[in-house]
């Protein structure tokens, strides 16, 4: 069953932040630091409409500078949660995964980009395989927090027992563990939850043996 579009509503066009092994997975949060000209012209565009913009990770091989389509098309709409510009022009912010969505076309290209976008909903079928592989998820989380193998809160496992959905689980997870950033894309990638469980099981399974993903 389709899992439902994380609100506030997702615009039909939003600015794209253009980054190199950057991933921004829904229900995660993702630090930024704007000091590019084109970036803090993104960030005023944004903080003047809906708040909200798209992390592009940039395609292997590419030059993001000269390539007409230079990012993966999956990505997930963010929202600035949090915002504060220095006097020299610079801003930090906190942007917030909302919802996947596919760019599917552009609608400028400067001085920032911004996409067309179409929302990607993740598919679940909740079952026991499904439920068995949430909890295994979760075990791993706990056994990798409590070696300091990453760095993640200690209180995050117990926050993840407390959520009901397996798709939300699996984001915040991705997050917050995977540090490869070909192996977020793909995870990102995959809307079907019980595929990207699968994939997790065992990345998890070498960062809690101590061989890092």
């Amino acid at each position: 069953m389709p899992i439902p579009e994380e609100k506030p509503p997702i615009p039909d066009t939003m600015p794209v932040m253009v980054l190199q092994g950057a991933t921004l997975f829904p229900h995660g949060l993702l630090p930024l630091c704007i000091f590019e000209e084109r970036y803090r012209e993104l960030l005023s565009f944004a903080l003047e409409t809906d708040r909200m913009f798209c992390i592009g990770n940039v395609l292997p091989g590419v030059d993001p500078e000269k390539h007409p389509d230079p990012v993966h098309h999956l990505t997930t709409a963010g929202l600035i949660r949090a915002c504060v510009t220095h006097e020299n022009g610079t801003s930090h912010l906190m942007l917030a995964g909302m919802q996947r969505v596919e760019i599917v076309g552009w609608e400028e290209l400067e001085p920032f980009r911004i996409a067309r976008i179409v929302p990607q909903p993740c598919l679940l079928e909740e079952d026991c395989e499904v439920s068995e592989m949430t909890l295994e998820v979760i075990d791993l989380c706990e056994k990798i927090t409590k070696s300091n193998s990453v760095a993640a809160s200690a209180n995050l496992s117990g926050h993840l027992r407390g959520i009901k959905c397996p798709a939300t689980i699996t984001d915040i997870v991705a997050q917050n563990f995977v540090t490869d950033s070909m192996l977020r894309q793909q995870l990102l990638e995959t809307l079907n939850v019980r595929d990207r469980l699968a994939s997790l099981v065992p990345c998890l399974s070498m960062i809690a043996s101590g061989d890092k993903k």
